[in-house]
């Protein structure tokens, strides 16, 4: 099953915005800087968010966005949904042979949303490898330029 990019930046700045210290608001900048796409582009998805009541808006200076939920309130299943337009509906039935396989495909896409709606932001947030991320990330804070961590000097 492949994830569509629209759904990962989502995820990503959802992981992103969960992440800051503190629940401190995320500028706009810091989040297109750390994925890498256009402001316009994320400025959508963090529309769909809106919408679905996953991130608020926080104006002024020092302003910019944060989760509206706890990261344990918020599904894998809640960011997807939000950011693509089209829902997920039940075919209808034909009558014909056809029918077995409509069903059968159904059957399948709700066994996928409701093993996504069992992942939450606090369990992305837990994984090993976004701790060790953070980690770094905190390192980097305290080092001088041009310094390498020490990820990058065991791997040169």
């Amino acid at each position: 099953m492949k994830i569509s990019s629209k759904a990962r930046y989502a995820i990503q700045s959802m992981l992103q915005l969960a992440l800051s210290p503190g629940g401190a608001p995320v500028t706009l900048t810091q989040l297109t800087q750390q994925q890498g796409i256009s402001p316009s582009y994320l400025e959508q998805l963090l529309a769909g968010l809106r919408g679905q009541a996953l991130v608020t808006g926080v104006r002024g200076p020092g302003g910019g966005y944060r989760l509206a939920r706890t990261a344990d309130k918020i599904s894998i299943e809640d960011i997807i949904v939000s950011v693509h337009e089209e829902h997920v509906t039940r075919p209808p039935q034909s009558g014909h042979a056809d029918s077995l396989y409509n069903e059968m495909w159904w059957d399948l896409s709700e066994r996928l949303q409701t093993f996504l709606t069992g992942i939450s932001l606090a369990d992305l947030m837990a994984r090993e490898d976004v701790q060790q991320h953070l980690h770094e990330q905190r390192l980097l804070k305290g080092r001088q330029p041009g310094q390498l961590s020490d990820r990058q000097r065991n791997s040169a």
